[in-house]
This record gives structure tokens, sequence and C-alpha cells, in this order.
């Protein structure tokens, strides 16, 4: 290889999606949606990266070694899927700057997309140092149902990118509501189903049904 391609392989940037999310439990949207979306931002791998603390105070009905495994197990076979326990690293609380400046460092050549659902993102603008989130990266919103439904927050309204080709070609600062493939399966709905003795076995993994029942989760 000469010289010059080694130069612009080193300066070819990718996308990486960064998962944020309490997967409590992981269930099969969580997997699905981003499959489908990949293509569609580009992104050369997702890398799941579940809450250990809470900023506001949410209490997890899963302790976060049994959710990190869960993942684990979901994830088997997805060579572009990976997990990262980088919130786990400390007591401290799990601050998504941190996160993303971890991750900035870690991909300097890289452009990062963070992957959020819309129940996350209602509330950004009281992320801590928000603004400092968005000087980073660009953040994909997952939408429920529609983007018509998605919460919008007036103010960042200039910030939402609906041509996905600029979308992918920005480095930070820009959002994009994400309402090719929806879902209406939810954390909340499965450990309802749980409560109630109702099977969950089309909506998680075989292994990760196997692990919630031995483990006596969300009972």
């Amino acid at each position: 290889m000469s010289l010059a391609a080694k130069e612009l392989l080193e300066i070819k940037q990718s996308n990486i999606g960064i998962y944020l999310g309490s997967f409590d439990p992981i269930h099969s949207a969580h997997i699905e949606i981003p499959c489908r979306i990949r293509n569609h931002y580009q992104l050369e791998k997702i890398i799941f990266v579940p809450t250990n603390i809470s900023p506001i105070g949410r209490k997890f009905f899963a302790n976060y070694n049994d959710r990190v495994t869960m993942i684990q197990n979901a994830i088997k076979g997805y060579e572009f899927f990976t997990v990262s326990t980088f919130e786990n690293l400390s007591e401290k609380t799990s601050y998504s700057i941190d996160t993303i400046n971890y991750f900035n460092k870690k991909y300097e050549h890289s452009q990062l997309r963070i992957i959020i659902g819309e129940d996350n993102f209602h509330n950004f603008t009281s992320w801590y140092k928000y603004l400092d989130i968005l000087s980073l990266v660009n953040i994909i919103v997952l939408c429920r149902d529609n983007d018509g439904s998605c919460v919008k927050i007036t103010k960042l309204d200039n910030l939402v990118e609906e041509n996905i080709n600029l979308f992918n070609q920005t480095k930070s600062g820009k959002i994009h509501f994400s309402n090719q493939h929806t879902s209406q399966i939810s954390g909340t709905m499965l450990r309802d189903m749980i409560k109630k003795n109702e099977s969950i076995q089309n909506i998680v993994s075989k292994v990760n049904y196997e692990f919630i029942k031995k483990n006596g989760l969300y009972k």
C-alpha cells in the first residue's frame, strides 16, 4: 500500500453508534431496529452502553451485571454490535457527557452518533452539559410511533436535520428523528408481562428468556 493510500485510510471517517439506555431488559426491538437503521445512518459499529448509576435517580429492576449479560446474549452473532461496560468503571453517576468524551477519544477519527429512544430524548435539555454533548455528536432519536408524534423540543428545532444525507455528513450538532422502523415494545411492557406470567418468548432471545426465568428477574 502506498503512503498516500495509507494516509487516506487513516483519515477516512466512519460513523459509530453509541446506543444509550437502561436495557432493563434488552428485547427484540433493541436489536431489530438498530439492524434496520444501520445502513441508513452508515453506522460501521453500534455499541450498547447500559446505564449504571442514573443521573435522575432511576432505579433499575435488574442489576448492572445481569443487564450486561442479557445484552451479550442478545447480540451474539452480530459482528457490528458490541457492549461497553464503561459506565461501570466507577461508582460515580453515569453522565452521558463522560461516556461520550471517552468514546470520542477512543474513536478520534470517527463521527459519533448517540442513539436514544424518544422517551429519553424528551428531557434532553435537562441532561448534564447537553450543549457540550451536541458539540461532539449527532443524535438519532428512535420514534415510538412516527416523527409527528415524537416529542420535539422547541429550543432545539434549528438543530433538526431532516435530510439524512446531510445528517450523515455532519460530525456534530444535528438531530434526526428515525421513524422508518418503529416498535411499541418497551421494557415496562415486558416487566408487566412477566409479573402477570404472560409469555415473552417472542420478545426476547431464547437464551435471555431462560436467563430471566432461571434468575427470577422482574417478578
